[in-house]
């Protein structure tokens, strides 16, 4: 059991989806940072800035902070870019969190996801990708496990996280 598991990756690495059936199978609750955000957002984003982001951060570490002070545990995150999940580590050093980066092995695979109806209205596949391939390339941090999500039905990959949780 963690304090908490942080969901990883790329839009249309399927964070979202991976997230909400951890959450099922393991009696928990998602937090999407987005959402955090969008409490003082314009509905189409048009007031996003570098500083919002930033106080949405440190409002999301409070209220992870404050979660882990009740005993709540394996509280899900995700929707974070990934230089938030390289400070995790440093953010929350005495707290018990594991992060699963979502990846995907194939630029026409991702393309596909990131243009067909889905939850997310994100749709800039060359930043999609861009992201993605960094993911890929870079070193993993402390806690961090690489999950090549490419061509797993969601259960498939549900099933490689879970003997990681303990």
């Amino acid at each position: 059991m963690k304090d908490f598991i942080f969901i990883a990756g790329a839009p249309g690495s399927g964070k979202t989806t991976i997230s909400k059936l951890l959450a099922e199978k393991l009696g928990s609750f998602v937090i999407d940072f987005g959402k955090l955000r969008e409490f003082h957002l314009k509905p189409d984003w048009s007031n996003e800035s570098a500083e919002e982001e930033e106080m949405s951060f440190e409002n999301l570490i409070f209220i992870l902070k404050n979660y882990n002070q009740r005993g709540y545990k394996n509280v899900i995150v995700n929707d974070l870019q990934d230089f938030r999940i390289q400070q995790i580590p440093k953010l929350l050093s005495k707290i018990n969190f594991v992060i699963f980066s979502l990846i995907v092995n194939d630029n026409a695979e991702l393309k596909k996801r990131i243009e067909s109806e889905r939850e997310s209205g994100y749709k800039n596949v060359e930043k999609a990708l861009k992201w993605n391939g960094e993911l890929t390339k870079r070193p993993e941090i402390k806690n961090e496990y690489k999950i090549d999500n490419t061509t797993n039905a969601p259960q498939e990959t549900l099933t490689k996280l879970l003997p990681l949780l303990s």
